[in-house]
């Protein structure tokens, strides 16, 4: 209060000080004997008029300022636990009951340089494997570059010519349109096999509703997307009915926001419309390996050379997953009835928890130490929702594997999205081994953007694919962790739908 005081008791005497010299002077300069009015006018009502002036116009914009700040910064300065990238609603985790949500995840696919299959990234990544230079086309020199070698778009671009002739398609654009394709057929024929059971329990009904999502490119237009969720529609109308099927395509506007859809499709599938159990799908694509992209990351100064050891290694993938609803005790009855036990991905199916989400109020710098309260906290949140389902297994479990903080649940894998940047590694080194003392940094933790490069769209949704598959290997929880995104950073734990044991250490 004292020194606010003694400023605006500087700021008025030099207001009064520069308001007299000037008059005076003025009055000096044209021999003017100032009258009474004189007086009153420029040395009293003048200068009183410019201090409130001054006091209208500072309260006015330091209020615009207030209200920018809390618009642009309502993710970042949100308290721990609360669900930022919830769609309906605000509420902390602790007071959220749609924290423990689970959906069941189906099946998955993936397409990227280092392979195909799950199995094919976790080699690559356990192995160190790194992308080399290659030459692309409307380049002065080769650069490193994660390109998949067997993608043709030659026909894919004499299709949309004819499709869409007012449109324009560089290479990336049919280049991540074709790996979208790829994982969309893939899940579509997994699509008919999970569907959910008919009236008379014995096949899918195909007739429930199949609700997709593609997540494209940045920075793609409005007219683009439309195109391409019409063609990819038609290619998934092979394997659904169309009059059941519903696709939403739609551009990312963040590395992390395949992650933000995903929480989505969870909480969607825990709420079916009409009672009706409904699938839904989530693929995400995008590449980088052209001209317009690379030379986009040269000017942002974001191209992985020697000079730019902080930079990003273009690459191109497309992920995909398959999520239905999670219904422990009908697949329980169902089993028990028919007594088969090989059915695993019926009767226990891999589970995934609800995404958590943290952002930084600011992007991560390139050079110096990493902050980690935005990453630290989503992975709290990952292990609460495992927790959460450990807490739910039978007595008997509970009582031989308390959950405790000093106990965590016994996550077997970290899965990362991250590559080259040297901050980033460091974020999620510090964060892994300070909350999972007992992994091993090498062994226990892939990072796919090494082998893969900056998949863009995609690269969120990698590490869900690989866990799908690590869970389903392994029978213990994974976690999928991204920090890819400058700011945004996400968590999310897939789980086996049996007892989660805590971590022997």
């Amino acid at each position: 209060m004292f020194p606010r005081l003694i400023k605006s008791t500087l700021i008025l005497f030099a207001v009064l000080a520069v308001v007299w010299v000037a008059t005076i002077a003025w009055w000096q300069s044209i021999n003017r004997m100032p009258t009474t009015t004189d007086i009153v006018t420029h040395l009293v009502l003048m200068p009183a008029g410019m201090v409130a002036a001054y006091l209208v116009i500072k309260r006015a914009l330091d209020g615009i300022r207030n209200n920018v700040a809390a618009a642009s910064q309502a993710p970042s300065t949100a308290p721990p636990g609360a669900t930022d990238n919830a769609t309906d609603g605000t509420r902390p985790q602790s007071e959220d009951p749609t924290r423990t949500w689970r959906a069941a995840l189906l099946a998955s696919a993936v397409r990227t340089p280092a392979g195909n299959a799950p199995d094919a990234l976790v080699e690559a990544a356990k192995a160190g494997n790194r992308p080399g230079l290659v030459a692309l086309d409307g380049l002065p020199g080769p650069v490193f570059a994660a390109q998949i070698e067997s993608l043709d778009i030659d026909s894919l671009r004499t299709e949309f010519a004819a499709r869409t002739p007012d449109l324009a398609w560089d290479d990336e654009a049919l280049r991540a349109l074709a790996l979208a394709a790829e994982v969309t057929d893939e899940l579509g024929m997994q699509a008919a096999v999970y569907a959910p059971a008919g009236q008379d329990m014995a096949v899918p009904d195909s007739t429930a509703p199949l609700v997709a999502t593609m997540l494209l490119p940045r920075g793609w237009p409005e007219t683009r997307q439309a195109a391409a969720g019409d063609w990819l529609r038609e290619r998934l109308s092979q394997y659904w009915p169309a009059a059941r099927l519903t696709l939403e395509a739609t551009a990312a506007r963040g590395d992390g926001d395949a992650l933000l859809l995903l929480d989505r499709a969870t909480q969607a599938v825990n709420r079916p419309v009409d009672g009706t159990p409904a699938l839904r799908m989530l693929v995400a694509a995008d590449s980088l390996i052209g001209a317009n992209a690379v030379e986009a990351l040269e000017l942002e100064d974001q191209l992985f050379s020697a000079r730019c050891p902080h930079g990003r290694t273009p690459g191109e993938a497309a992920a995909g997953v398959l999520l239905g609803a999670h219904q422990p005790a009908a697949r329980a009855t169902e089993t028990d009835a028919d007594g088969d036990t090989d059915a695993d991905a019926q009767s226990a199916p891999i589970l995934i928890a609800r995404t958590a989400m943290s952002r930084l109020d600011a992007p991560t710098a390139d050079r110096g130490q990493p902050r980690l309260e935005a990453l630290a906290q989503a992975v709290t949140q990952a292990i609460e929702t495992i927790a959460g389902k450990a807490e739910a297994a039978p007595q008997d479990a509970a009582d031989t594997a308390p959950q405790s903080e000093e106990a965590p649940p016994a996550v077997a894998t970290i899965v990362t999205d991250t590559g080259v940047h040297p901050v980033r590694t460091v974020e999620i080194a510090q964060v892994v081994s300070t909350r999972f003392p007992t992994l091993d940094p090498v062994a226990d933790l892939l990072a796919l953007g090494l082998p893969c490069g900056y998949a863009g769209a995609a690269g969120a949704l990698l590490p869900v694919v690989v866990a799908h598959q690590l869970a389903l290997d392994g029978g213990r929880p994974v976690l999928a962790l991204s920090a890819g995104d400058a700011q945004q950073r996400g968590a999310v734990a897939v789980l086996p739908a049996g007892p989660v044991a805590p971590d022997p250490a």
